[in-house]
């Protein structure tokens, strides 16, 4: 392997572990926000920081005090050059497994029970519009002993292609008098795999239904044309026993009055 490939996974590897160091410190500092993730995206211009969040107005101040302030410790903590930071509200907050995951650990550390926490966040959840949700919560939950309970609704792929583009994951934990408690949580995005086949309901055009009246009026005679008429035979073939017998009578009764 040469100097250039060490160089450039080193950098990758340098980038990747920054980006991280970035996640957890922004996932501290704005916890009473609904931190719900970042894009970090490097420019020769500068660092751009797109930071979603659940209630932007404590991220951004009273006039834009709180975002300068994070920008200053970023700049100087991470050394980044120029960071401009922008703040996104997320719409759909039941949607992002970041700030439920948060939002159960901060009930639990209120005191609510877990259970309860847990069950109103999966029903909050499948309201929004999730295909389907899982929580599990593990750690010293009723005893010294831990062990983990999961909370499941609807359907959440676990594997292949349809997993990695359809569940959202999120880990979090926190701390409280039993011990450390974990919280993961997985959504599963109804709409974020496209159906291979999309069926149109709707009347059909004028011009289509046209031809097929002008090609039935086409086959129409064709058929007329092909069939026979009927012979006398299979006319009295049809015929049920009952007529047959009546006719045959009249027969009979036609030679006996031209004999006399």
């Amino acid at each position: 392997m040469s100097s250039a490939t060490i160089t450039t996974t080193r950098k990758v590897m340098n980038k990747f572990s920054r980006n991280s160091e970035i996640d957890e410190f922004l996932e501290q500092q704005l916890k009473d926000a609904g931190y719900g993730g970042v894009d970090i995206m490097t420019s020769p211009v500068g660092t751009r920081i797109t930071l979603y969040v659940q209630r932007p107005g404590l991220v951004i101040g009273r006039r834009g005090m709180g975002i300068r302030d994070l920008t200053e410790k970023m700049e100087k903590k991470f050394n980044l050059p120029n960071p401009q930071i922008s703040v996104v509200e997320e719409t759909t907050p039941e949607l992002n497994p970041r700030i439920m995951a948060n939002r159960i650990a901060q009930t639990v550390q209120r005191g609510t029970a877990f259970r309860r926490a847990a069950i109103w966040t999966l029903n909050s959840m499948m309201n929004a519009g999730a295909m389907g949700a899982e929580i599990v919560i593990a750690g010293k939950l009723r005893s010294e002993r831990a062990h983990f309970e999961k909370y499941v609704a609807g359907v959440v792929p676990k594997s292949g292609d349809t997993a990695d583009r359809m569940v959202r994951h999120a880990t979090t934990d926190v701390l409280l008098k039993m011990g450390l408690y974990g919280v993961q949580v997985w959504i599963a995005i109804k709409n974020a795999v496209p159906p291979d086949i999309e069926l149109k309901e709707g009347e059909a055009k004028p011009e289509a239904s046209e031809a097929a009246g002008q090609r039935a009026q086409a086959v129409a005679p064709e058929t007329a044309t092909k069939q026979a008429p009927a012979s006398p035979s299979s006319a009295l073939k049809d015929t049920p026993r009952s007529s047959r017998r009546q006719l045959s009578s009249k027969k009979e009764e036609e030679i006996a009055s031209e004999a006399t």
